[in-house]
């Protein structure tokens, strides 16, 4: 292989793993000055996401900076989607503040290094994913689940904003109790908390609905701050962030914890990786769909587990794609992943000379902005149509929905995967199967449940199943295509089942099939297989059912099966 071959297939290579030496050296000037403004416009939305999402977590104000900067600036380099903003989310901080919470049992002093540790491992965790090429695990977790799933964490993670918006202390735990304790502890309410509260959900709402793509977040804390600036409230039990500390990240290396501890923080990030992996890739489709450009689910896990790691290092916390700010970027005009260095030096200037501008900002309206980030979660006319259109899918959303509800975020989580899983198990295990019929005066055959004009062969049983035959349907498959030929009003003396809707058939199958064969041949009925790839003909050869079926052809259609197997019949 010459110099220039060998320097050429290095070049890809790298550029595959860092997808900006592809874009960047395309990059077309005119589109500079709308990613500027895009970045500008996100950075508005971040800043004061950032620092409520770093609330949420239980963590101080800037380590939420501090991640959304680390974050855009890797993604800037490893990612593969030109509208996706990557940065803390609500459902990744109340996520990780409750499974390192309750890890660290309430010692506040290790919480802030345990969260580093989770977060890195977070990152590892992608980076072994995106090693094995495992992005194609993403299509196991249904719609259904996930649309239930948004819509517990969004109620879960409004619950935990309760006690800052009402201006009451003390509401811990689950959300029924978070709730429950809220209720019936309204008479301590702070008036002017939930005045302001209020006030700031308010104008966030007719904001988003009158000026979508107008920094209503960062509007609405200004006005906060300076209403605080110029009265009392304060002293009046309004309760404020207070001083942020002024500066860039520095390299934050946690101390190893003991193996217990580690051992207790697998699951944790296993469930933030998940959640943040699934949270971006759902937005990394929606944009490349809707402007037709392609993106990389392997590359995305790579992305994600450096963002992870960067952010975990710079003393920020876990990370993943943002829905609401991606959308942003995207309606504002962004154009490529330039956008996010936009938005990095923007939160440079921010750490750097403006961070006391945020001292009085109230916590109140950090829980409005919380709050009226997540509702979008509640998918309403998804649930509604799930229901309308099937009830076991709107049944499967809404035990994740409780799921979240009931046993928190975390497991949560898992409850949501576990239930996937279980959907998809389900849909392979009991596939659509069809008795077909033929088309008058063609070869072709079809549903009969489908294609009402078509006509069954007298004599002839042709079966097809919709999905590929392995040892998890073999049995259902089987009791099908009996039933299925028990209930036929006419003596049939071939059964053909037709393999081009099942590409691979695997060992427990073969031995089903074989069973099926020695039954209908005691009742006197014979056996064909039609549309068989080359790689079922070898295993049926070497099992020996080809011989007892009367030998299997490649890809032989289902009226050419019958015609070999009348023509055997003729004396």
């Amino acid at each position: 292989m010459s110099t220039d071959r060998r320097e050429k297939r290095s070049s890809r290579r790298f550029s595959s793993f860092l997808p900006v030496l592809e874009w960047f050296p395309q990059y077309d000037t005119s589109w500079l000055r709308p990613d500027v403004v895009a970045g500008i416009t996100v950075a508005a939305a971040v800043i004061p996401e950032g620092l409520a999402y770093a609330s949420l977590a239980n963590l101080p104000p800037q380590t939420g900076l501090y991640a959304g900067l680390m974050a855009v600036s890797v993604y800037l380099f490893f990612g593969t989607s030109r509208q996706v903003i990557v940065g803390p989310t609500s459902a990744l901080a109340i996520l990780l503040a409750s499974g390192v919470g309750s890890v660290a049992a309430g010692n506040a002093a290790a919480y802030p290094s345990l969260v580093v540790v989770t977060t890195l491992l977070v990152g590892v965790a992608a980076i072994v994913a995106w090693a094995f090429r495992l992005g194609f695990l993403v299509h196991f977790i249904s719609g259904s689940v996930l649309t239930g799933f948004s819509a517990g964490a969004a109620l879960y993670i409004m619950s935990t904003q309760l006690g800052k918006l009402f201006g009451i202390e003390g509401a811990t735990g689950a959300f029924y109790q978070r709730t429950w304790y809220i209720a019936t502890h309204l008479g301590e309410t702070n008036p002017e908390t939930l005045a302001v509260g209020v006030a700031g959900i308010v104008l966030l709402v007719v904001g988003e609905r009158l000026l979508p793509r107008a920094p209503n977040a960062l509007v609405v804390v200004s006005l906060a701050i300076v209403l605080v600036s110029v009265t009392n409230l304060e002293a009046r039990g309004v309760d404020i962030v207070g001083s942020i500390p002024s500066g860039l990240p520095s390299l934050t290396v946690p101390a190893i914890p003991d193996i217990s501890t580690l051992s207790a923080l697998v699951p944790v990030a296993v469930a933030l990786f998940l959640l943040s992996y699934v949270q971006g890739i759902g937005a990394v489709q929606t944009f490349a769909r809707r402007h037709k450009y392609r993106t990389d689910a392997n590359q995305e896990l790579l992305a994600d587990g450096v963002a992870n790691l960067a952010a975990g290092f710079g003393g920020g916390f876990a990370v993943g794609g943002s829905m609401s700010r991606s959308a942003l970027n995207d309606a504002v005009g962004g154009k490529t992943q330039l956008t996010n260095a936009v938005v990095a030096l923007v939160l440079v200037v921010v750490l750097l000379f403006l961070t006391g501008v945020f001292t009085n900002l109230p916590e109140t309206v950090l829980a409005a902005v919380v709050i009226v980030a997540v509702k979008d979660l509640i998918d309403t006319a998804a649930l509604r149509e799930l229901y309308r259109v099937s009830k076991s899918e709107f049944a499967i959303a809404m035990a994740a929905l409780l799921g979240v509800l009931a046993v928190g975020m975390l497991w949560g989580v898992f409850v949501g995967v576990v239930l996937s899983l279980l959907v998809a198990i389900s849909r392979v295990s009991s596939p659509a199967t069809h008795e077909l019929g033929q088309i008058a005066e063609t070869d072709q055959f079809v549903a009969l449940d489908l294609y009402p004009a078509a006509t069954p062969i007298a004599g002839v049983f042709v079966y097809r199943v919709e999905a590929e035959l392995f040892y998890a349907n073999a049995e259902t498959v089987r009791t099908d295509l009996l039933d299925r030929l028990s209930k036929r009003d006419s003596d049939v003396e071939l059964v053909v089942v037709d393999l081009t809707s099942s590409p691979t058939v695997d060992f427990g199958a073969a031995q089903m099939l074989e069973e099926l064969q020695q039954k209908l041949e005691s009742r006197g009925i014979d056996l064909r297989f039609a549309g068989a790839e080359s790689d079922i003909v070898q295993m049926f050869e070497t099992t020996g059912l080809a011989a007892n079926a009367g030998g299997v052809k490649t890809e032989e259609s289902v009226a050419d099966a019958i015609d070999r197997w009348r023509a055997e019949q003729s004396p």
